[in-house]
């Protein structure tokens, strides 16, 4: 009987027991309290209840007519006789120029400079028509004028499944570019090579082990940081429309809509780096070339260096996971053609990470398999 199944478990708890691993862990848990506890920090008792006052308040005229008086140099400066309305002078200069005076916009004025800003980004990133008719299509279905809905707490989530990713990234460079390259540093391969289960077996546990343990830890970091989260700030806003941080999405997510995309992306994600890290490993037979590669496409994501302009490359590095969960990315609207129609990059990339992770995880194979023949 071949004992899949005890290969596998020791598998995992040698990658556990690792004392990168460790290490990556509690880093991961010091970043995701960090993350939770910083926007406390700036935020009063007083001004968190004083932006739940206006929940359910719908953004029109009669609001902004209301809101007006109480601004203080053109809503920058906050007291406590106007904070309530902090969120929705947000709104507003999300929309329009960084130099206009908000008390010069009607709400009818407010949604059409909207409408505007959202075309010229689009023409900006060179979308043919068909993609903004499909966008216009989307963004029919936000209902406007807006109502108010306090979500500090899903935005904190939102905004912290960033860093979370990254730390996710970390495990996967540190802690799996080893699972191979440790028996070819030992000098223990032949060893495993020539056991019973030491070929296509061998192979493929590890592989299902190093996924294994960077799923769970994604799951298991973002149900740490939601959870301390609805400590710190509650659940409220999961039903609020993303508009409430991203004024300028035409994206009909509303805030629990979107981080369960931000799941899907982080998921997809974590088997990508893990593909990744542990098949180009055995190709290269080096954890530090792997390491180094993934870090730095990591940051190069990060970086503003391709025009919009050039429209394959641009939307390329869009499509990278530390940008795809991104919350800025609800402003990115290049989409995906595929059989005559379009999807949003949150359907494709997906997709596409878990496909590019059964390439690599063949790739490794094929590599695996030749050195058990050259050997050395």
């Amino acid at each position: 009987m071949k004992n899949y199944g005890e290969i596998y478990r020791f598998e995992i708890k040698k990658i556990m027991k690792n004392r990168l691993t460790v290490a990556m862990l509690i880093v991961t848990v010091l970043f995701i309290l960090i993350e939770a506890l910083i926007p406390k920090l700036y935020m009063s008792k007083e001004m968190e209840e004083g932006q739940k006052v206006l929940e359910g308040a719908v953004i029109d005229d009669a609001l902004l007519q209301e809101m007006y008086p109480k601004l203080i140099d053109n809503g920058t400066v906050w007291t406590a006789d106007n904070f309530q309305y902090e969120k929705v002078a947000e709104i507003e200069n999300g929309i329009i120029p960084d130099n206009a005076r908000i008390r010069e916009y009607s709400a009818d004025e407010l949604y059409r400079e909207r409408e505007a800003v959202i075309l010229d980004l689009m023409k900006e990133e060179r979308l043919a028509d068909e993609e903004i008719v499909w966008w216009q299509n989307e963004n029919a279905k936000i209902d406007t004028p807006f109502t108010y809905r306090y979500c500090q707490g899903t935005i904190n989530f939102a905004q912290g499944m960033s860093l979370t990713l990254m730390c996710i990234m970390l495990i996967s460079a540190l802690c799996l570019s080893t699972v191979f390259t440790i028996e070819h540093r030992q000098r223990t391969d032949q060893i495993v090579i020539s056991c019973r289960n030491g070929r296509k077996e061998t192979y493929l546990l590890k592989i299902a082990a190093g996924l294994s343990v960077v799923i769970g830890c994604s799951i298991l970091s973002a149900a740490l940081l939601a959870g301390l989260i609805a400590v710190l700030y509650g659940i409220n806003g999961l039903n609020a429309i993303v508009q409430m941080e991203i004024p300028l999405s035409a994206y009909s997510f509303t805030m629990g809509q979107f981080i369960i995309v931000q799941m899907i992306v982080m998921i997809s994600a974590a088997i990508l780096f893990a593909a990744f890290a542990m098949a180009i490993s055995e190709v290269v037979k080096n954890s530090l070339a792997v390491m180094g590669i993934m870090v730095g496409l990591f940051i190069f994501g990060q970086l503003e260096l391709i025009p919009p302009r050039y429209r394959v490359l641009a939307q390329i590095k869009d499509m990278l996971p530390s940008n795809q969960i991104s919350i800025w990315t609800l402003m990115k609207y290049r989409l995906v053609g595929l059989g005559g129609h379009y999807v949003t990059t949150y359907v494709a990339a997906p997709i596409i990470y878990v496909f590019i992770a059964i390439i690599l995880i063949v790739i490794g194979k094929v590599a695996y398999d030749r050195f058990q023949v050259t050997g050395r």
